[in-house]
C-alpha cells in the first residue's frame, strides 16, 4: 500500500525573546519523519507540549515549516504557491479539538459545512445544496438542524457538524486535532465509531492526535510517540502496545487504566519535568528523567533506528 502523506526531516521553530532584547528559536517540532499509508490511520501521541499538534498543523501548512518536505499524494505540499495551495487544500482538512469554538457563531449550520466548498469552488453552485444535506445525513444530523445555529446543539453534535465541513471537500487526509478530548465519555464512543464508519465507507486517512492511548488502540494503524518536539519510537499499534521498547513509551502505557483484573501492569513513574525547550539537552532529551539513563545517554541524541521491521526507537537501550 502506497503512502499518501510522506513527511521527511520536517522542523518548524518559533521566535522567543527573552531579557535584555536577546532573542532565540523554539524549536517545537524537531526533525520529524513518518508517512500514512492510503486509507490507515497514524497517530502521533505525547503529553501536552510534545509537538504533536504543531507537527499536524504545519503538515497542513496552518504554521510554517522552517524545515523538511511534506508530500501528500505525489504533491510537494510546502512548495505551493498561494492560488495553488487554496486548490490543494481540498485534498486535507482538519477536525479541530474544541466543537464550541471552532464553529463561527454567527453561521448556520448549513453554512458552516458549505463554506469549505464556497472557498475553494470544488462543486458547481446549484450542487452544493444537496451536497451540504447529504453530508448532515452522514454524520448522523436531521435534515431540519440545517437551519441552526452552533449554540443550539450539543457538544458531539457540533462536533459532527465540525466532521461534516471536513469531508465537504471530498479530502483524502483528514487531520483529527485532539477531536473527542473535549468530549464526554459516552459521546467520545460515538464520535470515533462514526470516524471508522467514515473511513471504511469513503477510504479516508486519518492523521489522529491526541494524548489518550485509549483512544488511539481503538483509531490507529500505527503510532508515533513525540517527546519534545522528537519522535521517540514509531510502531504498528500491536507492536507499540504489546512490546514498547522506549522508556517513556512504557511510562505512557502504564498510566492507562484498565478494568482487566488479570492486567498486572508495573507503574513506571517519569520524575521531574521535561528540560527547557528553549535549551535542549546535547543528548537523548528524556535522560534528565529516564529512569534507565546512562551516561552515554547524555552524550549525543539517538537516532530513530529500525529494531524489527515497521518498529523505530530512538534509544541506545532498545534490544536489536
Amino acid at each position: 500500500m502506497t503512502a499518501l502523506l510522506d513527511v521527511k526531516n520536517l522542523s518548524i521553530r518559533f521566535p522567543v525573546k527573552r531579557s535584555w532584547g536577546r532573542s532565540s528559536w523554539l524549536y517545537a517540532v524537531d526533525d520529524v519523519s513518518f508517512e500514512v499509508k492510503r486509507g490507515e490511520t497514524l497517530a502521533i501521541v505525547g503529553e501536552s507540549g510534545s509537538g504533536k499538534t504543531t507537527a499536524a498543523l504545519g503538515v497542513a501548512r496552518l504554521v510554517h515549516a522552517s524545515g523538511g518536505t511534506v508530500n501528500l499524494d505525489g504533491q510537494d505540499f510546502l512548495s505551493l504557491e498561494p492560488e495553488d495551495l487554496r486548490q490543494a487544500r481540498a485534498k486535507v482538512q482538519v477536525i479541530f479539538q474544541d466543537p464550541y469554538s471552532s464553529l463561527n457563531p454567527r453561521l448556520r449550520a448549513e453554512a458552516i459545512v458549505r463554506e469549505p466548498m464556497d472557498s475553494i469552488g470544488t462543486l458547481p453552485v446549484s450542487e452544493r445544496p444537496a451536497r451540504v444535506a447529504e453530508l448532515f445525513e452522514q454524520v448522523g444530523l436531521r435534515p431540519e438542524q440545517m437551519k441552526l445555529f452552533p449554540h443550539q446543539f450539543s457538544g458531539g453534535q457540533r462536533q459532527r457538524i465540525g466532521i461534516a465541513r471536513a469531508l465537504s471537500t471530498n479530502p483524502e487526509l483528514i487531520i483529527c486535532d485532539e477531536a473527542v478530548s473535549a468530549l464526554d465519555v459516552a459521546v467520545q464512543a460515538q464520535i470515533l465509531n462514526l470516524l471508522r464508519r467514515l473511513q471504511r465507507d469513503l477510504g479516508l486517512t486519518y492523521l489522529f492526535i491526541s494524548h489518550d492511548l485509549g483512544v488511539v488502540q481503538h483509531m490507529s494503524d500505527h503510532i508515533a510517540v513525540m517527546y519534545m518536539g522528537k519522535i521517540v519510537e514509531y510502531a504498528d499499534r500491536l507492536s507499540l502496545f504489546n512490546n514498547p521498547k522506549h522508556p517513556y513509551t512504557k511510562a505512557l502505557l502504564s498510566a492507562v487504566p484498565s478494568v482487566d483484573q488479570k492486567r498486572k501492569v508495573e507503574r513506571l513513574l517519569i520524575p521531574g519535568d521535561p528540560p527547557n525547550p528553549l535549551d535542549p539537552p546535547k543528548g537523548c532529551r528524556f535522560a534528565s528523567r529516564c529512569p534507565f539513563v546512562e551516561n552515554a545517554c547524555r552524550a549525543a541524541q539517538p537516532p530513530l533506528d529500525e529494531i524489527a521491521p515497521q518498529h523505530k526507537v530512538a534509544c541506545i537501550k532498545a534490544s536489536h
